[in-house]
């Protein structure tokens, strides 16, 4: 049997116990968000075809940062709120309802498959993901050493 040893610098425990994780999760959260925010916005302004979608555009906020029920911290950065566009709903086409920008994110997102809509899909979100990933976690890197160091 063999037998091993090793000691860690003792800054560096002291760093790591010094700070609270949940801290630490919610600071790496709150400063990656807006990475995340700002690609979503150009992606979407690339897929958009007409006017109407601008509105979802502005819409689109990185939320804060917030604890599951489970223990795991997320935050949401989406499209929210209401369009001023209206859509006609039922057989006479009376009543008029507004679209949910959520709504009209996923109608692009998954495109629409209809008997008397074809909509083709142009997925942003996943664009947005992969295409921002290594600056998210640049990012929350950086926040992740400023609180350990200090």
């Amino acid at each position: 049997m063999a037998d091993f040893s090793f000691d860690l610098p003792s800054d560096l425990m002291e760093g790591l116990l010094q700070t609270d994780f949940e801290e630490i999760a919610q600071e790496c959260l709150k400063e990656a968000a807006p990475v995340l925010e700002t690609t979503m916005k150009s992606k979407v302004k690339a897929s958009i075809s007409h006017s109407g979608d601008s509105e979802m555009v502005s819409s689109i906020k990185a939320r804060k940062p917030r604890k599951g029920k489970n223990g795991d911290f997320s935050v949401f950065v989406g499209p929210s709120g209401y369009s001023d566009h209206t859509y006609n709903k039922g057989k006479n086409k009376q009543r008029k309802y507004k679209v949910s920008n959520a709504l009209k994110g996923i109608w692009l997102e998954y495109g629409i498959q209809h008997p008397t809509h074809h909509q083709p899909a142009k997925p942003f979100i996943t664009a947005s993901v992969h295409a921002c990933k290594d600056a998210v976690m640049r990012k929350m890197q950086e926040a992740y050493n400023r609180k350990v160091d200090t």
